[in-house]
């Protein structure tokens, strides 16, 4: 199955500006991207060249390198925005915040807890494991970057929902989450192979469950 930007992403293009050039421009770096996902997913991230990425995108090699220093940037940016569209799903679907605020951390979490468990997250991760992304220095500054960009927008909203917390504390509880989310997915990968079945499904669930519940322990304590 060809993988489309998934509906909902913050990063999706803005409106098309009214300068020509740069409408071209915006254009043509979706063109690449959605033809850097579409051909990872066919044929690994390996082996996707600049030149077979500015065939499919309908672009020249010069305009690649006018985005991208590498046809493997545009996946990462690819898996980049699919990662950064679904936690704000997540995000979107924590109710708003009572005025004035008077939440505890434990609410919160519990309401985040909710919005985790109503999404079939695994599932939403899928076009992610058709990529077959090499351990490289470049896949590993991508999984720091996608992490941090994580951390930010759950930090963003706890300090909404928290202000009686410091931005120290609340920037705590959003790293363990968030890192908490992405060791579950290395377990699952490690114990699954990435295959998505039933069983597959049924152990991301025992994980996040478990995850879930330790990390409520510490924040109802």
């Amino acid at each position: 199955m060809t993988p489309q930007l998934l509906p909902g992403c913050r990063h999706r293009p803005p409106d098309e500006p009214k300068d020509k050039r740069e409408a071209i421009r915006l254009r043509n770096r979706r063109a690449i991207i959605t033809a850097a996902g579409e051909l990872a997913t066919e044929r690994g991230m390996d082996r996707v060249s600049v030149n077979d990425l500015a065939a499919r995108a309908g672009v020249s090699r010069r305009t690649i390198f006018n985005h991208f220093p590498s046809a493997q940037d545009a996946v990462f940016e690819y898996l980049s925005e699919l990662v950064a569209g679904l936690i704000d799903r997540v995000l979107h679907e924590l109710p708003q915040p009572a005025a004035p605020p008077d939440a505890s951390l434990g609410d919160v979490y519990r309401q985040l807890i909710d919005a985790l468990r109503s999404r079939s997250l695994i599932d939403e991760l899928q076009p992610m494991f058709s990529v077959d992304v090499q351990d490289t220095p470049a896949a590993s500054l991508w999984g720091f970057r996608v992490t941090r960009t994580a951390v930010q927008r759950l930090h963003e909203v706890l300090r909404e929902r928290l202000p009686q917390y410091t931005p120290f504390q609340t920037h705590l509880v959003a790293t363990t989450v968030i890192n908490s989310l992405a060791e579950c997915l290395d377990e699952w990968l490690a114990r699954t192979g990435g295959v998505l079945d039933e069983q597959g499904r049924q152990t991301w669930d025992e994980l996040l469950s478990t995850a879930l519940d330790v990390l409520g322990c510490g924040f109802d304590s």
